[in-house]
């Protein structure tokens, strides 16, 4: 049930038409409620946290079975994994020279860093 409550993130993301199992519907609203009032900080949204979890429960008036709790920090983890900007291509290192370091060239490099 996880596992496809999980691709429904991917799909979600790629726009495709959702179809919730009636199972994991309920968790699926929850999760969605979370989701809505997560924050992020310019990397990608933050993670739920059991925290935060717990006093919206708790405000909420639910007790979460073990398996509820598992699906809702599986569907956090997917999200944050789909929402992360993707890195592009490192860079290559620009070779400036084939001359190794030595300290030599560095102290002919920047000689008034000499001691």
């Amino acid at each position: 049930m996880i596992d496809r409550l999980c691709k429904l993130i991917v799909d979600q993301h790629e726009g495709k038409k959702l179809t919730v199992p009636a199972a994991g519907q309920q968790v699926w609203f929850w999760f969605q409620e979370l989701d809505a009032q997560r924050t992020g900080n310019g990397y990608g949204p933050n993670a739920l946290g059991f925290v935060a979890i717990a006093e919206w429960a708790r405000l909420r008036g639910l007790v979460l079975k073990q398996w509820q709790l598992d699906a809702i920090l599986a569907l956090d983890i997917k999200r944050r994994q789909v929402m992360t900007p993707k890195d592009e291509e490192p860079e290559k290192a620009e070779v400036v020279s084939e001359r190794p370091l030595t300290s030599r060239l560095f102290d002919a490099l920047f000689p008034s860093k000499r001691r």
